[in-house]
């Protein structure tokens, strides 16, 4: 697709952090999001980061003001343009080279880098699908250094919200949509889609079949997937609670499945 080609996501650059980012739901899974790769950056000092998929910059912004040399990269010409006037409001220290990219051309215009770690929150890889992730599975190998990692967040394959959520309206297409090997086609506005593909754990470690898997952690197992925003703003008590389980319980490995998103640590392997 040309740079300059609109996108589904194009149209969601507008609101995406009020929509997204600033809710509860949103801001509660990313803090969860980082809380695991928090825990892989701590003691390793200075490192070569490139995100994917990285939106209006949240987490881009968030891993340089750590001391991080980020290069984020977006298909959405209007989501990097957001990211770029949040940089400049913020004014950080060591500002992200934020570029327009899309996954095909990653290997071009970053040929000449070399990464400690490859980052994507939120679902990114969820969108395109199982052939294009193998291709990247090439991509990333030769974008990392020796050892080096890749952290994902990408959607849990059986989560209890949507199907519970769902189920109880009789809506079983929705409910049952992350089971089909089917992409499912998500309206984003008016005009505009854009298909999703849900992988199992297993089947995305065979995607990328040069890394092995070091660590999943549940993103969103108690906290709601964020199109349930305005039933829980409703419940502010409950969300607290929802919100404290999450922090206190959602870290069992193998719950990952049943999480909204499950985060995925993997490391390169020798050749």
């Amino acid at each position: 697709m040309p740079a300059n080609s609109l996108t589904a996501f194009d149209t969601l650059a507008a609101d995406y952090d009020q929509s997204f980012s600033q809710s509860l739901t949103g801001s509660s899974q990313r803090m969860q999001s980082r809380r695991w790769l928090s825990g892989f950056l701590e003691g390793k000092g200075e490192l070569n980061i490139l995100e994917i998929n990285c939106g209006t910059g949240e987490d881009a912004l968030w891993l340089a003001s750590l001391g991080h040399k980020v290069i984020a990269t977006d298909l959405a010409g209007s989501m990097i343009e957001e990211a770029k006037r949040k940089q400049v409001l913020q004014n950080p220290p060591r500002p992200v080279n934020f570029l327009q990219c899309d996954f095909n051309d990653l290997h071009a215009q970053l040929k000449d880098e070399k990464f400690d770690l490859i980052f994507s929150n939120f679902s990114g890889l969820n969108c395109i699908p199982a052939n294009k992730i193998e291709l990247l599975n090439n991509h990333f190998y030769n974008f990392l250094k020796p050892g080096a990692h890749i952290a994902v967040v990408i959607f849990g394959k059986y989560n209890l919200w949507e199907m519970g959520w769902y189920g109880i309206q009789f809506k079983l297409e929705k409910a049952f949509r992350r089971l089909t090997k089917k992409p499912s086609i998500m309206k984003l506005k008016e005009g505009f889609s854009q298909p999703v593909y849900y992988y199992s754990i297993s089947r995305f470690r065979q995607l990328l079949n040069q890394f092995t898997l070091l660590e999943k952690r549940p993103v969103g197992l108690f906290i709601p997937p964020s199109y349930l925003e305005n039933f829980i703003k409703d419940r502010p008590r409950f969300f607290r609670f929802l919100d404290k389980m999450e922090k206190k319980a959602g870290g069992v490995p193998a719950f990952s499945r049943f999480a909204d998103h499950c985060y995925l640590l993997l490391k390169k392997k020798e050749r």
